[in-house]
């Protein structure tokens, strides 16, 4: 083969996976379905890689597969861990849906009003709500991403009734509800393929926090946002149950020291940086922002407060925990 060729198939390979030497006692692999030009893999996953072989003085090597690699599936990550065909994961707890009846209850429209709540809520609950629902799994870390806004283009978005007709991305069945009662059209689509779908007119608008709509550039086409502020979604990060029991007691430490509770501590404020300047691209091409005073944000509560009360009796009904769990969470935010 010649050395073009090599350099070309070894460069492909890099591209979809990153790791550091090969003389490590213990090599663990990470997986996630993000490009790793994304914050969550260069500020999230790859230093907390780095972290760990750094405090493991080298006995660990972690090699992490993004998107575009065999183990970089958006719809396999937890199957991946739970059968150790990756030992550590990162994805979203609503693809594929249906496997988690509890969690999806810091989706309920108009919970939670930032990253920071959303996340304390998240894992204050997890060990006495979630944990028997992750129990097949070792679990690092819980996440939830800051409120998310409505973009559109070409139509102007402020109260609920403007909603009507609209066919708008969703990124979830709680917000596929609270949507479609305010006469809205859901669509589901992967993120990647909103940009093309919006500019064509294939859709009007996607919810989306700003990171999102940064990072798959839609804010290059929208040209109305309302940070209404009315979901989030969960995402875990957790390992091979069996991997993390099988390593030595100074490496679990590590692993420990830098997940749980220092590690959520630090997702809202990645989230802000992550989505920081995305309404200054919307305005810079003469688009509008409007952030809801204190009034209308609670014009669009009272507007799902139907929706709100059947997503209530979903969970209280699919969810063994369903109807303490959302006190819980409604007290916590709340307070």
């Amino acid at each position: 083969m010649s050395h073009w060729k090599k350099g070309l198939i070894l460069g492909t390979v890099l591209s979809m996976t990153t790791t550091v030497g090969f003389a490590a006692d213990v090599k663990l692999t990470m997986s996630h379905y993000l490009p790793p030009v994304l914050g969550l893999h260069k500020d999230f996953m790859e230093p907390w890689a780095r972290e760990l072989e750094a405090k493991t003085r080298g006995k660990v090597a972690v090699e992490i597969h993004t998107a575009g690699s065999a183990l970089g599936v958006i719809t396999k990550q937890w199957d991946q861990a739970v059968d150790g065909i990756a030992d550590i994961v990162f994805g979203l707890h609503g693809i594929p849906r249906g496997r988690f009846k509890c969690t999806p209850a810091i989706e309920l429209p108009f919970l939670t009003d930032s990253a920071e709540e959303a996340n304390d809520i998240l894992w204050e609950v997890f060990p006495d709500y979630l944990q028997d629902e992750h129990d097949e799994v070792k679990v690092l870390a819980l996440m939830a991403h800051d409120p998310g806004v409505l973009a559109t283009k070409g139509v102007r978005v402020e109260k609920p009734e403007d909603l009507k007709g609209l066919r708008i991305r969703v990124p979830s069945p709680f917000i596929a509800a609270m949507l479609e009662d305010l006469g809205a059209v859901p669509v589901g689509m992967p993120p990647g393929q909103v940009y093309e779908n919006l500019s064509t007119g294939a859709i009007d608008g996607v919810v989306l926090p700003w990171a999102g709509l940064k990072a798959f550039k839609i804010t290059e086409v929208a040209t109305n946002v309302i940070e209404i502020g009315a979901y989030t979604t969960p995402f875990f990060f957790a390992m091979n149950k069996e991997k993390y029991d099988s390593l030595p007691a100074d490496v679990r430490t590590a692993i420990d020291d830098i997940s749980g509770d220092a590690l959520v501590a630090k997702f809202a404020g990645w989230w802000s940086a992550w989505g920081a300047g995305g309404a200054d691209q919307v305005a810079s091409r003469g688009g509008e922002v409007i952030t809801p005073d204190a009034t209308l944000r609670a014009a669009w509560a009272a507007a799902v407060a139907g929706t709100n009360a059947k997503l209530e009796a979903g969970l209280a009904e699919e969810c063994s925990v369903g109807a303490d769990l959302i006190a819980k969470v409604r007290e916590l935010a709340a307070n």
